[in-house]
């Protein structure tokens, strides 16, 4: 109780229909946004395991949940990608951002997210993001009970994406997380399972 009523004046300078308007709706909300299954290509996985290959397991896998509909799976990747990726304005922000940016203003914010991208390249640089995000979707789906398979790169590149110095660009995004929602939802693995 006491919680809610101390976000509470934050959230009362804010407009509700205008945060409402501002955010697109994220898939989970919005069937418009889940794209259609139809047409997409099962990416291959079948691959015979090396120690070089197995070695990779952790920057090359895949997930799957037995029971899932293809809107479900892609939901749960769409929402993992924005949270690994280190913000949630890729899913359209919330009242609760709209309530930050109204309460501080957009230039201190956008100052305040220079620096801090300025800082964190000079400290950790592409490698360590990537593997951050890795580390992020691994956590977000594990939470939502996918499990993990490793995969070849040569396989795992067909249908996956890496960023380490910039976002990658929406249309090719959705593309690649669209055939990780027909493989999270698709035929059983025969792989071993990996661990999160």
């Amino acid at each position: 109780m006491a919680v809610a009523s101390f976000g509470a004046p934050c959230l009362a300078q804010v407009d509700p229909g205008a945060a409402t308007a501002a955010a697109a709706p994220a898939p989970a909300e919005s069937g418009a946004l889940i794209p259609s299954p139809e047409g997409l290509a099962m990416p291959k996985l079948d691959f015979t395991a090396t120690p070089e290959i197995e070695a990779d397991f952790d920057k090359y896998f895949y997930f799957h949940r037995a029971n899932t509909t293809f809107a479900e799976a892609y939901a749960d990747i769409h929402e993992c990608d924005a949270l690994a990726s280190g913000s949630s304005i890729y899913l359209g922000g919330n009242a609760a951002t709209a309530g930050a940016v109204a309460q501080y203003g957009v230039l201190p914010a956008a100052i305040g997210s220079a620096i801090g991208s300025a800082i964190a390249d000079a400290i950790f640089g592409s490698a360590a993001r990537r593997e951050q995000r890795r580390v992020n979707l691994r956590n977000c789906m594990g939470f939502k009970e996918y499990k993990r398979y490793g995969l070849a790169r040569d396989l795992w590149t067909e249908f996956n994406f890496e960023e380490g110095m910039g976002r990658k660009k929406e249309d090719r995004r959705n593309d690649a997380l669209a055939r990780q929602a027909l493989v999270a939802s698709g035929p059983a693995p025969t792989t071993k399972e990996l661990g999160l």
